[in-house]
């Protein structure tokens, strides 16, 4: 039992031995850091063209959607030639209707037609018959009149018998339901054998156009002008993209609300995408890359130098002359988890600590044992926020 105790005691004395020898930087590097000195890393500011990006969360919605209803009540259902789901052409049949009443009708008024239509010639015999003799004094002006009257009074009838075949014809077409755009149908939700009503509150499908599609999302305020500048530049970039595809979808921006959301300082904005291979679905989310053009010679690190929060970020330069290290604060503008670029706070010349910031304190003495390096980086990095 003994020997196990004193076993036991002698590896921890060898790891403990160890540990310490690993902290005061015994591990094999060729630098090691003075007494009380914290060795670090440290990567250079640099200055980079930076293409500038933005980091959204879209909506897709269809291109068109169309509630298909009936314009014709108490009609019969009596073929669907289309399923759940079809992809259909603008014009295509999708529902046909009972038209044989409607047909009756059409057959009714066209005889009542034509049956005005012969009384109207016999009353512009007897009107142009009229005209003659009453210049010739053998009829008298009021019987001119009547046969005039009966005459434009027939012309009229013959109108009214015209409309009523019109009518009855064009609610023959009505009996013909079909696609008023190309698109996706959804759930057929009255089938053959039930009767419809004319604008009823359910549809009998719902069809969406899906190729192009729209992507709505919202855009921070402080993108404003930015996006302005760009949309002015001509066709601004969005790419798309959902958790669950790695392909990445890309369209352009084709609008941009003309108010700003007092309740979250964002403005709406839309784009279109062609579709064609329907990866983007309407309803869902997606990630959404907005390309604002390219800053030029902007001032940039290494994102794992900044510390802080939003509202107040900060990074520790190295002070070259005096081997300490100083806490700055900063301010950024783009971050894409990598690559930061810094608008204040930061010179060319200075010097960011990115490895052993957690044993850094303000004025903290320092051995830089590395430099990073972010140029190759930086020239195929695509920021976002």
């Amino acid at each position: 039992m003994r020997k196990l105790l004193r076993n036991k005691w002698f590896y921890l004395v060898v790891l403990a031995l160890a540990l310490a020898w690993w902290w005061l930087g015994g591990s094999g590097s060729a630098t090691k850091a003075p007494a009380g000195a914290v060795s670090v890393t440290a990567a250079p500011v640099t200055r980079h063209d930076v293409p500038v990006q933005v980091a959204l969360v879209g909506n897709v919605v269809a291109y068109e959607t169309v509630a298909v209803k009936s314009r014709l009540d108490s009609q019969q259902i009596v073929a669907v030639p289309f399923h759940d789901g079809d992809y259909v052409k603008e014009g295509q049949v999708l529902f046909k209707l009972d038209d044989r009443a409607i047909r009756a009708d059409i057959k009714q008024f066209e005889a009542a037609l034509n049956k005005e239509k012969a009384t109207l010639i016999n009353d512009k015999l007897q009107y142009e018959r009229m005209e003659k003799l009453v210049g010739n004094h053998v009829v008298s002006q009021m019987q001119f009149d009547d046969a005039k009257a009966a005459y434009d009074s027939q012309v009229a009838q013959v109108g009214v018998a015209q409309a009523n075949l019109d009518n009855a014809r064009v609610q023959l077409t009505y009996t013909t339901i079909t696609a008023p755009i190309s698109g996706r149908t959804g759930t057929i939700n009255v089938t053959r054998g039930n009767n419809v009503k004319a604008n009823d509150t359910q549809a009998l499908v719902t069809i969406n156009r899906i190729s192009p599609i729209r992507l709505q999302f919202s855009i921070p305020q402080r993108y404003y002008e930015q996006v302005k500048t760009a949309m002015a530049g001509g066709n601004l970039v969005v790419k798309a993209q959902h958790n669950e595809s790695k392909e990445t979808a890309e369209g352009t921006l084709e609008y941009v609300d003309n108010a700003i959301d007092v309740s979250n300082g964002t403005f709406a904005a839309r784009a279109v995408f062609s579709n064609e291979d329907e990866k983007l679905w309407p309803g869902m989310f997606v990630n959404v890359t907005l390309d604002l053009g390219m800053e030029k010679n902007a001032l940039t690190i290494p994102a794992v130098a900044v510390q802080g929060d939003e509202n107040n970020r900060f990074v520790f330069t190295v002070d070259a002359q005096n081997k300490k290290a100083v806490k700055t604060p900063v301010e950024i503008s783009q971050n894409n988890g990598d690559i930061v670029i810094v608008t204040k706070g930061l010179a060319d010349a200075n010097q960011v600590i990115v490895d052993g910031i957690l044993r850094v304190t303000d004025g903290a003495e320092v051995q830089v044992s590395g430099i990073g390096n972010q140029e190759s980086d930086n020239k195929s990095q695509n920021h976002k926020e």
